[in-house]
């Protein structure tokens, strides 16, 4: 069965109609005229001493013994490592912040882009509370600062609805979701991307919320507007059929979500080509889809298309083929 997606638009669209902000303080072209004093580097660790804690020490024959290091102290590193990355991106972003708060004050479209720019890392770190709290902040003062139709309040508000659904405050990003619908509607146009991601983040809201019949025609509408506006063969469109399938499913639409995914392979095939991973992928969600609708025929049939083709595009060893491989011996039928 197909698996929806959120679309989430964590970009600042300029009123001028420029494209996306950069991650990166240095690549923010709004914040490359602000001088930001850089501290110097910090001198690495010393190297943690081996066969310690956790560790063990494995002989080998003919040699000396290989220290094998505890999993668990691996997991940790690993995530003292990532802990130490987000921490570096916080603080470059926070400086860039300040360093505009000073030279350009508060109200400054450069600087309101530098605390999104925060709370967008925060939110990918899952940080969710602390960003919504900024992004909070943000939605407050960029209308005060720009008005409440401007596209910049628009997108402060698309972004902390985006934060609070991924926090599970599903009900208060529903609100939200639906009134930046209609603003970007009505500001910016029925066929303005901005406002196609806006319609395609609230139909995944109300499947998120249990709101089935209504995720499905909000769903039907983004497939529609992507087909119309997009141009022909965009990927994005293929998500969209994607989110319709699983809206379906969800609805218990069970016979018109395997026609979706009949025609998301299909058009897979003609736009990625029969060997590409996006098909396999599109072949693997339908025979499941042909077992889960009673099917059993067309979905051993499919789960034996996959197999062949895992094995020959991923090899025999892949874990999707050894996984693949398992499903067929699973979902086969008993011998006569």
């Amino acid at each position: 069965m197909s698996k929806g997606k959120k679309s989430k638009s964590r970009v600042i669209r300029r009123a001028e109609g420029a494209g996306p902000r950069a991650d990166a303080p240095a690549e923010n072209e709004e914040n490359a005229d602000v001088v930001v004093e850089r501290p110097e580097p910090t001198p690495p660790p010393p190297p943690r001493p081996t066969g310690g804690g956790g560790d063990v020490t494995q002989p080998i024959f003919g040699g000396e013994g290989e220290i094998l290091h505890d999993p668990r102290q691996l997991v940790e590193a690993a995530n003292a490592a990532r802990d130490e990355e987000i921490e570096t991106r916080l603080e470059d972003l926070r400086r860039t912040l300040s360093a505009s708060l000073d030279q350009r004050g508060p109200d400054h479209p450069g600087t309101l882009h530098a605390r999104a720019d925060i709370a967008l890392a925060l939110w990918h770190a899952g940080r969710h509370d602390e960003a919504i709290e900024l992004e909070e902040e943000l939605v407050t003062d960029t209308i005060r600062v720009h008005g409440e139709d401007h596209p910049e309040a628009v997108t402060a508000r698309s972004n902390l609805a985006s934060s609070l659904w991924s926090a599970g405050r599903i009900d208060e990003a529903i609100v939200m979701e639906e009134a930046v619908l209609a603003d970007a509607e009505r500001l910016l146009g029925f066929d303005h991307l901005a406002t196609l991601t806006a319609r395609a983040n609230l139909a995944f809201s109300y499947t998120t919320a249990g709101r089935k019949q209504e995720a499905v025609a909000v769903q039907r509408q983004v497939v529609a507007d992507r087909q119309r506006v997009l141009e022909a063969d965009d990927p994005d469109t293929l998500d969209a059929l994607a989110n319709l399938a699983s809206a379906m499913w969800n609805a218990d639409m069970i016979d018109d979500a395997v026609a979706t995914e009949e025609q998301i392979l299909a058009e897979s095939e003609r736009i990625n080509g029969a060997d590409h991973l996006e098909t396999l992928q599109a072949r693997v969600a339908l025979a499941s889809s042909y077992r889960h609708a009673g099917r059993n025929e067309e979905g051993n049939a499919m789960q034996d298309r996959v197999v062949s083709d895992s094995e020959r595009m991923l090899g025999e060893d892949h874990p999707a083929t050894v996984a693949a491989k398992k499903t067929r011996k699973l979902n086969s039928a008993p011998a006569a």
